[in-house]
């Protein structure tokens, strides 16, 4: 009940943005265009998502419109989409967000310095003003809601997979897990590459990284407690907590159910330690320097269905020794085996277990 408790008070804050605060033309992270002006584009979903609100940098000559910076932006950045027709706004895909004219709502259109000075405008056929805003909010216009205050839109071409030196696993698929401990502008970011098949629930990266990676230690068990990687410690209330994120691209990274998430090929999953007021999405690295990791295959043991409820097998190299080992660090099942073992797990209690095959080890979770 505790936890139900705090996650409801969690989701609470995520969803207050403080309007008061300023943002500044220097925290925009994607400018695009050219030019002696300068604008921002912000724009709300109003979808209660707590990570609604985006803004983007427009730099551009004098005589340009509204219209002109959103198929600018639209064009810069692969996860926006716009729908513009004889001369009006009808609909705006952000990510996860999308605004559709007429279901439910309509897209307002404003102008300003900053959020408090925003005012309605004559819609996208507005000339832009240089260092102001340009504002959409999708409202019921009853009233017409005035956009909150942004967050930086990523640039989705900051990463791809290539720039990855550092890889871990086997197999044909790949997913890249970003960790950010939220430090400043320079320091506190890791990504590493991972290989697998078909799919693999973020929880065994973690726990294979943590196994792989001198420095990295990772404390989860129902939820991602701690990760701390050499003199960076993100501990679970001291005083912030890991967030987790999924996403197909930096661009758009959305909040997920948590480290049970799987992942499948050539997505992204990211864990970033915030307050949640907002929650700030992971950043990619300032370089891509080695960082330790070398490039090492996984162990062969397979290990299915996992998670379970009732039973799990095993399949593995030769004669082998098996523990099972729960979160408080007792050995409760032994036996040894031959290539293939089957566990009948229908009598425990939920939760994660540290899998012993030799002297591999695996996750393994019980609902």
């Amino acid at each position: 009940m505790k936890k139900q408790l705090f996650l409801g008070l969690l989701i609470s804050t995520i969803m207050v943005r403080p309007l008061t605060a300023q943002f500044n033309f220097s925290d925009v992270q994607f400018w695009t265009g050219n030019g002696s002006d300068s604008t921002l584009l912000v724009v709300d979903f109003n979808d209660g998502s707590g990570d609604s609100s985006y803004v983007w940098g427009y730099a551009y000559n004098t005589g340009e419109t509204g219209e002109d910076l959103l198929n600018a932006i639209a064009a810069a950045d692969l996860n926006f989409q716009v729908n513009i027709a004889g001369g009006f706004l009808n609909d705006v895909i952000y990510g996860q967000h999308e605004g559709l004219a007429g279901m439910p709502d309509y897209w307002s259109t404003w102008s300003g310095a900053d959020t408090a000075s925003l005012a309605m405008n004559s819609g996208i056929s507005t000339a832009l003003v240089d260092g102001e805003w340009f504002a959409l909010s999708y409202t019921d216009f009853t009233p017409a809601l005035k956009p909150g205050l942004p967050i930086p839109a990523f640039n989705p071409q900051t990463f791809d997979f290539s720039m990855l030196d550092q890889w871990l696993g086997t197999g044909s698929d790949s997913m890249a897990l970003f960790i950010d401990f939220q430090f400043n502008a320079d320091s506190g970011r890791i990504v590493f590459g991972y290989l697998f098949n078909d799919s693999i629930q973020a929880s065994q990266v973690l726990s294979d990284l943590d196994q792989n990676l001198a420095g990295l230690s990772v404390n989860a068990q129902a939820f991602l407690n701690d990760i701390t990687y050499n003199n960076w410690s993100g501990i679970g209330g001291q005083p912030n907590f890991w967030s987790t994120w999924s996403g197909s691209n930096v661009g758009n990274w959305y909040m997920n159910a948590g480290i049970s998430t799987y992942v499948k090929a050539n997505e992204i999953f990211g864990c970033s330690y915030t307050d949640f007021t907002p929650a700030l999405r992971p950043r990619v690295p300032a370089s891509f320097n080695a960082i330790g990791l070398q490039n090492t295959a996984l162990s062969s043991i397979e290990v299915y269905p996992n998670p379970s409820s009732d039973y799990i097998m095993l399949q593995f190299e030769g004669d082998q020794a098996i523990e099972v080992i729960n979160m408080q660090g007792q050995v409760i099942y032994q036996a040894k085996a031959n290539e293939k073992h089957r566990i009948d797990v229908l009598s425990w209690k939920r939760g994660w277990y540290v899998l012993k095959v030799g002297s591999e080890s695996k996750v393994i979770s019980l609902l």
